[in-house]
């Protein structure tokens, strides 16, 4: 657990740092200098491009998380795995943007009636997509090498930086909205530039092929993981992005950008759990490799009740101060505040199901999880035909977190019955009661017109009763002794629960 809570804490100040920074941009600045239509266009575009850009990679992401120990020796340039890599993923792309062009009139009478803005930004998609497909290729081999902070930083912080000045540009009204438009497509191209440089510097930019007797005995078992990690891992985007391409086409972009912004602001939640899985992700692929069973179940009981402490802090933090959130942003955007407490408990749920996901694809079951996934994937669309003309964008969330229940629930089951691993223990019982009964305090809490005084008594209370509760009781000792190294408090240090 020690480089995991290392990494992750290096990884999560610059995750939330990001942001502040994605705060800053998407639910201060466009929702105040643009119209929700807009807004709702930069946000399409972004899901697009994500979408895109999965399906492009050909699985290369994940085949470098589960396979490079195999290549790792840089003595022999990693057996010509970043070649190969590149390979795919142009490849990849080719055939991707071939398909993008041959559906375009398929796609756009989807929103040609209630969101024609997205035809007119249509092809901004493919260079876009591109430097997202790159980004993705670059950050995962840094990732299979243990580099995961400046790809996180670049990804998190300086794009956010370059796209901050972006839109003050357009504040100012140095520039209109298409420039600004080519200006986020501009910055995107920037990163991955720099991460390349970085990959160089690094002297890990090994571009010519090496012959290696591993891709005659490995080739087979790589081309099947592939294969179903693409399916997997573009469903895995279909079930973040799709409700908001639905609401653009079902409903209009005006809804889809307020939609997007409430969504934003709910994945903050999950940043601790994303710093965590990029960490890992490589670590339990290696753990199977050495068929070490014991230190995968130590490390998914000890990340799931890490989670589960930090996911009820943040979702108390959100919905004790919720009324101060929206007073941030324009008042149209409030009709959204049921779908943000549903999509909060849906990240909630996702955090505490520990590492479930990881656990099966990165094993010989793999192929389990992509049959999981493309459950979720059905049932999502449906209970989003279904909800959105009801509800709205509340149908969307009532979908959203439905189906990740569900999915995790199917998860969680596969692995406790094939591997014999769950992660949930009493103090998991008793973090949830302390949460429930926090919520319950703060909910009594007397209105307070300033948001700022409001935000600092809210999070105060907060912060006093649910970690004072946790600290005391020592849930978790990587809690107590990662507050304990900042405090020096004695009584915080320890190496178990009182519980156990």
């Amino acid at each position: 657990m020690g480089i995991v809570q290392k990494e992750s804490i290096k990884l999560t100040v610059v995750f939330y740092l990001g942001s502040a920074l994605g705060y800053l941009n998407r639910v201060l600045l466009l929702t105040n200098f643009l119209t929700a239509t807009q807004v709702g266009l930069v946000g399409i575009l972004i899901n697009v491009s994500v979408l895109y850009a999965q399906f492009a990679t050909m699985g290369i992401p994940s085949i470098s998380n589960r396979f490079f120990p195999f290549f790792h020796n840089k003595e022999k340039k990693h057996n010509g795995f970043f070649f190969w890599g590149n390979v795919f993923v142009f490849g990849g792309f080719l055939i991707t943007t071939l398909l993008f062009l041959i559906f375009k009139p398929v796609i756009i009478s989807q929103y040609i009636d209630n969101s024609p803005l997205v035809v007119d930004y249509y092809y901004y998609l493919i260079p876009l997509a591109f430097a997202s497909v790159y980004f993705q290729f670059f950050e995962s081999y840094l990732r299979s090498l243990l580099k995961t902070v400046v790809p996180t930083f670049l990804n998190e912080v300086f794009s956010k930086i370059l796209i901050t000045a972006s839109i003050t540009l357009y504040a100012l009204k140095l520039i209109d909205f298409h420039q600004l438009v080519i200006l986020y497509v501009g910055c995107n191209f920037l990163i991955t530039f720099v991460l390349l440089v970085y990959i160089i510097y690094l002297k890990q930019f090994f571009i010519f092929p090496e012959k290696s007797k591993l891709y005659k005995r490995l080739l087979k078992p790589i081309l099947l993981y592939g294969t179903f990690t693409i399916l997997s891992v573009l469903g895995s985007q279909i079930i973040m992005n799709i409700d908001g391409l639905m609401i653009a086409s079902k409903l209009s972009l005006a809804q889809a950008g307020i939609y997007t912004t409430i969504f934003l602001i709910a994945t903050g939640m999950a940043l601790p759990y994303r710093s965590i899985q990029k960490i890992t992700y490589p670590l339990v692929g290696r753990f199977w490799k050495n068929r070490d069973m014991k230190a995968v179940s130590d490390l998914y009981d000890k990340t799931t009740l890490v989670m589960m402490i930090i996911g009820g802090g943040l979702i108390l933090l959100l919905f004790g101060n919720i009324d101060s959130i929206f007073r941030f942003i324009p008042k149209e955007y409030s009709v959204a505040r049921y779908s943000f407490y549903l999509l909060c408990i849906a990240k909630y749920v996702d955090m505490i199901t520990g590492l479930n996901g990881i656990i099966t694809i990165t094993s010989k079951k793999y192929k389990y999880d992509l049959y999981f996934l493309l459950t979720l994937v059905i049932l999502t669309i449906v209970l989003n035909l279904i909800l959105i003309p009801m509800y709205g964008m509340n149908g969307a969330a009532l979908a959203a977190m439905a189906s990740l229940v569900f999915y995790n629930s199917l998860r969680l089951a596969f692995v406790w019955y094939n591997f014999k691993m769950q992660p949930f223990t009493l103090n998991c019982l008793w973090i949830l009661l302390i949460t429930i009964g926090t919520f319950g305090v703060v909910h009594f809490i007397p209105f307070i017109y300033n948001k700022y005084v409001s935000i600092c008594i809210n999070s105060a209370v907060i912060g006093v009763l649910y970690m004072g509760c946790i600290l005391f009781f020592r849930f978790s000792p990587e809690i107590n002794n990662m507050v304990y190294k900042v405090t020096g408090w004695k009584y915080l240090h320890t190496d178990k629960s009182m519980f156990e």
